[in-house]
């Protein structure tokens, strides 16, 4: 069955420090720096991402761009709607499981009305925040650890059984 990420686009980005900070170049340098990210979820997750951007000030109508072969879709509401217009129509035509990142609280509500799994910005980084250091950031060689794929739990765990060990 398929699984739905779906993103409130710039309220992700006014949500996480990440594409805050990456608007020094401009709110498109933000933009494309999420859209990287959701490319690297959707490939890691196996989920379709899609990426909804509030444009009801824009002349242009609602339109749609898919990326990676559609892996992740990007959506650009129409003049007059906000990005929570698209984002509770589509929300019902979606079969399997669907996750909404979003901090908008009436947002939220709609979707766990419509069988959603709500999740907010701070829950998107963790996500981004689990994924493979090669993942997160190609340009920089890693080697991969057997502790990058332990939970904190497991890691505060072993360094008591280590700790007992010694002492």
């Amino acid at each position: 069955m398929a699984s739905y990420l779906i993103l409130d686009g710039y309220n992700v980005i006014g949500g996480i420090t990440r594409y805050r900070t990456a608007a020094t170049g401009g709110l498109d340098e933000s933009r494309e720096l999420l859209i990287n990210d959701a490319l690297k979820a959707a490939g890691w997750t196996g989920s379709d991402i899609v990426i909804i951007f509030d444009a009801h000030r824009s002349s242009e109508p609602l339109r749609e761009e898919l990326r990676a072969g559609g892996a992740v879709r990007l959506v650009f509401s129409g003049p007059g709607q906000s990005a929570d217009d698209v984002i509770e129509r589509l929300l019902p035509r979606l079969s399997g499981a669907v996750t909404l990142y979003t901090a908008d609280f009436a947002l939220q509500r709609a979707a766990l009305a419509r069988g959603a799994v709500r999740a907010t910005p701070r829950e998107f980084q963790a996500l981004l925040n689990e994924l493979p250091a090669v993942t997160r950031n190609p340009d920089k060689p890693s080697r991969s650890r057997v502790s990058d794929r332990l939970s904190e739990k497991t890691l505060e765990e072993l360094e008591e059984v280590r700790r007992k060990a010694e002492g």
